[in-house]
């Protein structure tokens, strides 16, 4: 039986010490700055981005950088982070480790700790600790959405409630493997050679680690909802695979909608449309109406 999450559990951390600062911004949040979330690493921080004039506790959303699964400190997402706390959300600006140091499962570990250190601090900050989302892009995305798929199987203090993927990649086995897939995307030699250095293991169809690292392993029906944003024409990552990975959590139940533009690019900025909007309104959907 899962264990249900409650306001007001704690998480103990042996965190680092480091510089906290705070700053309050025109379009109405404040951020802290410097938050150490885990003792893995010194580099391990996060910035906490607050809106202001709140009386209830809020939402808080994890913002996961891209990056080629390298080491991220996150400051490239800030307009991620700055947006869904101009409308009304905490954000979650993290860090997390990466290759060619550190693998697929430290990574997730990072993702995953910074989670239990959001609901830890909850109360302080004015977060909901049972409203928690996450997003990102590219290397984020796939992130995301491990931490969606994953996020209880060792852990329930894990769990998210809702995810935004643009992006990502969720099958590294057919990224390589379909021939349509194959088909969209140059340099495949290096893109296999770089997401190896990662998932820790030359790439094998039958490998366990290309399958744990793809969060389409680990889809099942009590899985939180999930939004795909993808572009047809990004040449970084198949669109395919936000294809792929909808229809296997519709086929298993799980609540989960998706956006293609026909132009965008890898960073998913389709002219004429506003996916940023479309991700803050897919978080109220989960994360605030069906909440009331």
């Amino acid at each position: 039986m899962r264990q249900q999450l409650t306001r007001t559990t704690p998480v103990l951390l042996s965190l680092a010490m480091t510089l906290v600062t705070s700053a309050a911004y025109a379009e109405g949040f404040t951020v802290v700055t410097g938050l150490a979330f885990s003792d893995a690493a010194p580099s391990l921080t996060l910035d906490l981005y607050r809106p202001e004039a709140t009386d209830q506790p809020v939402p808080c959303i994890i913002v996961i950088q891209g990056g080629g699964f390298r080491p991220q400190d996150g400051q490239r997402f800030k307009p991620f982070a700055e947006h869904l706390a101009a409308n009304g959300f905490v954000a979650a600006l993290i860090s997390y480790r990466g290759r060619p140091e550190h693998q697929y499962r430290d990574t997730l570990a990072d993702i995953r700790t910074s989670v239990r250190y959001i609901r830890h601090v909850s109360a302080e900050y004015g977060i909901d600790a049972i409203r928690i989302g996450a997003t990102g892009r590219s290397a984020g995305g796939a992130l995301a959405a491990l931490l969606a798929v994953t996020g209880d199987e060792e852990d329930p203090e894990c769990r998210i409630q809702a995810a935004v993927c643009f992006a990502g990649v969720f099958d590294f086995i057919t990224r390589f493997t379909d021939a349509e897939q194959l088909s969209l995307q140059p340099n495949q030699v290096s893109r296999i050679r770089s997401n190896a250095e990662w998932i820790g293991a030359a790439f094998s169809a039958d490998d366990e680690h290309w399958q744990a690292a793809s969060a389409i392993s680990h889809v099942d029906p009590h899985d939180p909802p999930i939004l795909f944003l993808h572009a047809r024409d990004d040449s970084s990552v198949p669109w395919l695979q936000s294809r792929d990975m909808h229809r296997a959590m519709t086929d298993r139940g799980v609540a989960s909608e998706i956006r293609i533009y026909e132009s965008g690019g890898h960073a998913v900025r389709p002219l004429g449309e506003k996916p940023l909007d479309e991700m803050v309104a897919f978080f109220r959907k989960h994360l605030v109406e069906e909440a009331r």
